[in-house]
């Protein structure tokens, strides 16, 4: 096998040796940038061979290229999406699973970016010299655990008490415990009638509630997997850009964007699936997903997780310190500037804290680094209540929503992103231009979520009234005498004669049920309803017209959008130095999870509880929440994001501003030393006066 040829010898005077064209004394571009194919020598250069140890085949050399490196770490990042959509997708479901109030789902969800945020910048600056697709790998392993630990609720404690009640292998079992005179039909809940409504059993309380197990288990699974992560966004993502012509970066960057882009809609739709199954698959529902007290199997996908997470760590950890087309360029590029070959640099805080001041002397940086934060921070709550607010508000089941959320939004996103590659690769936009594209989106989403505060599907038809507290009352006269006391579960019935939903039969005045043979419950003499008679579930709502509205401006703000960030991210990488790019994303990651990512669902789960009108109880304490005043949520979560969302837009006018002199293209041969100047001019020194 031929051996690779060595790199010509500098002359005396500094300069390049004459090489093979024979012309001239210095390399051209087309030779740095298209240098010949490269032979497996691994003893000559390990760092540019795959494998593991002193195990490197010849066969697995043919891996070791930038486009198999786009598709695992698209996959990577797929699997990532994927999983946390999924999570996204089943958080009501969790909520009435194990009865936890938003809050602290808000708060297990940013445990995710709790684990990130501690970790980023330390994997940020340990790897910007170490072997990152290795880290990379450790990282995957990482989320494999979290994944079996998110799985672990359910092998322990199954499917719950109340799910079970609902079935009909064990119906007449809960009628008995509950003390009724039922003939076993759904429905025919004696407890649950005017009169009985202080009969119940006693609550399980070892398995639910903010502060039991599932919760623990849930939010220490959200670190890890954090953790994980911050390896993939911070290393991972050096790695491709380190190993790809700077020209061609937009498009490897939406390469792995549109493979990442794959994972919610996968996700989404395998909760979808999951939430259509009821949550024992061994027992018979005795209602259907359309009952907002169905509990679907949510714990389904977290075993294809952990299967897909391991495999793709093995592949990572395979792949060489530097790709060898990349590292061949990198050796002609310094022959060609007589640069000395880079010394290895020793760790220490001290270094770490110089490195840090170097990259905060960049406002570029800083503002957009700022940008980021509010816009994710508007984002967070529609990204982690998304399928909550299209139950809420549209009155879409919880696997219809998970569907909606993981196919038509995300298309765009895909499409808004490799459209503005495409756009930015072949017309290489200035930095200015870009960072202005990203304010007129930005003017669109605020817009946007404005309106959608507005846009409704009629007010509550639940029986009630505000009582002097601001809660919910579900007293009134004609139910007054049932004693339907606070422990009465929830069991929506409806008066079709006057579309009213009532929170029980108890609420309803009802004094006797009957099975119908279609499998519904038809509940007489109902004090409260019209005509006496109220059926099982809430009352039909039509919100086709207005949810269609819904996701058509979706769509277009989700490809509007995705098509300005692709600008962002190019002036990140390149407002600062090269050997400082891993610790610049780490540090924007830093400030994303501490700024956003873990404040945000806290603070949007905080929202939508204090939107609440009816709240569950388990154990004498507050449970989840059966229902909200639908217009105080949407005020709440669509004004606080369009404000995030306008200040975010306003920190992109500066960093219109400050860019005007960044080089974020492969600069020309005669240029290279003038690029470097331009990224010096854009920094301030801020912290030198300190």
């Amino acid at each position: 096998m031929a051996e690779r040829e060595p790199p010509a010898p500098a002359g005396a005077n500094g300069e390049a040796a004459p090489v093979a064209n024979g012309l001239t004394g210095r390399l051209t571009e087309a030779q740095i940038e298209s240098p010949p194919e490269l032979e497996d020598t691994p003893e000559q250069d390990p760092d540019t061979y795959c494998g593991f140890g002193g195990w490197r085949p010849a066969w697995l050399q043919r891996l070791a290229s930038k486009k198999v490196y786009v598709l695992l770490h698209g996959l990577i990042g797929f699997h990532q999406f994927a999983t946390g959509s999924y999570f996204v997708a089943t958080i009501s479901t969790m909520e009435k699973r194990f009865k936890i109030p938003s809050k602290t789902t808000g708060i297990i969800s940013s445990a995710w970016d709790i684990g990130s945020c501690g970790s980023v910048l330390i994997m940020g600056y340990l790897g910007r010299t170490g072997h990152k697709p290795r880290f990379v790998a450790v990282g995957m392993l990482l989320m494999s655990v979290a994944c079996f630990g998110r799985l672990l609720p359910h092998l322990l404690y199954g499917p719950g008490q109340d799910a079970l009640e609902l079935t009909k292998e064990y119906g007449d079992q809960g009628a008995i415990v509950l003390g009724n005179s039922s003939t076993g039909s759904a429905g025919d809940d004696r407890g649950s009638l005017c009169g009985g409504g202080g009969s119940r059993n006693e609550d399980d309380c070892s398995d639910g509630g903010s502060l039991g197990p599932p919760s623990i288990i849930l939010f220490v699974s959200s670190i890890l997997l954090g953790i994980g992560s911050s390896m993939y966004w911070t290393l991972g993502v050096a790695y491709l850009d380190d190993n790809t012509h700077k020209d061609k970066a937009p498009l490897t960057l939406a390469a792995t964007s549109c493979i990442r882009m794959l994972g919610p809609t996968i996700g989404f739709s395998l909760a979808s699936y999951a939430l259509s199954q009821y949550v024992d698959l061994d027992v018979t529902p005795l209602i259907d997903q359309d009952d907002p007290r169905w509990i679907g199997a949510w714990w389904i996908g977290y075993g294809p997780s952990v299967a897909l997470g391991l495999v793709l760590a093995a592949f990572m950890m395979l792949f060489p310190r530097q790709l060898p087309r990349a590292a061949e360029r990198r050796a002609r590029r310094a022959l060609l500037h007589s640069t000395p070959p880079p010394q290895k640099q020793k760790k220490s805080i001290e270094d770490f804290v110089v490195a840090l001041r170097r990259i905060l002397r960049s406002r570029v940086l800083l503002f957009n680094t700022l940008s980021g934060v509010c816009f994710m921070f508007g984002l967070i709550g529609y990204w982690t209540f998304m399928p909550k607010y299209m139950e809420t508000q549209y009155r879409q089941s919880a696997s219809r929503a998970s569907l909606i959320s993981g196919s038509v939004g995300l298309v765009f996103s895909g499409l808004g992103i490799a459209s503005s590659a495409i756009v930015i690769s072949k017309f290489k936009p200035r930095a200015r231009t870009l960072a202005a594209w990203s304010v007129c989106v930005e003017v669109v989403d605020v817009l946007g979520h404005f309106s959608w505060a507005f846009l409704n599907c009629g007010e509550p038809d639940l029986h009630g009234s505000v009582g002097g507290d601001g809660a919910w009352n579900l007293t009134a006269a004609c139910n007054a005498a049932c004693a339907c006391g606070p422990d009465v579960k929830y069991e929506p019935v409806c008066a079709l004669s006057s579309g009213t939903t009532f929170y029980s039969p108890c609420h309803a005045g009802c004094g006797a049920a009957q099975a119908l043979l279609n499998g519904t419950t038809m509940f007489s003499e109902c004090a409260c309803s019209p005509d006496g008679l109220v059926v099982d579930g809430p009352c039909p709502r039509d919100c086709a017209f207005n949810f269609g509205l819904f996701l058509a401006t979706q769509c277009l703000m989700r490809l509007l959008g995705s098509s300005g960030k692709a600008g962002n991210t190019l002036i990140q990488f390149r407002c600062v130095h090269e050997d400082d790019k891993p610790l610049a994303i780490a540090f924007g990651e830093f400030l994303l999870c501490g700024l956003a990512f873990i404040p945000g669902p806290i603070v949007y789960g905080m929202l939508l509880d204090s939107a609440c009108l009816v709240w569950g109880e388990m154990c004498g304490q507050t449970g989840n929440c059966w229902l909200y005043d639908d217009k105080k949520l949407r005020y709440f979560l669509n004004f606080t994001a369009a404000g995030c969302l306008f200040c975010g837009m306003s920190l992109d006018i500066a960093v219109w501003y400050y860019c005007k002199d960044l080089q974020i293209y492969e600069p020309d041969d005669g240029k290279e030393e003038n690029s470097l100047k331009k990224v010096e001019d854009a920094e301030t020194p801020f912290l030198e006066k300190s």
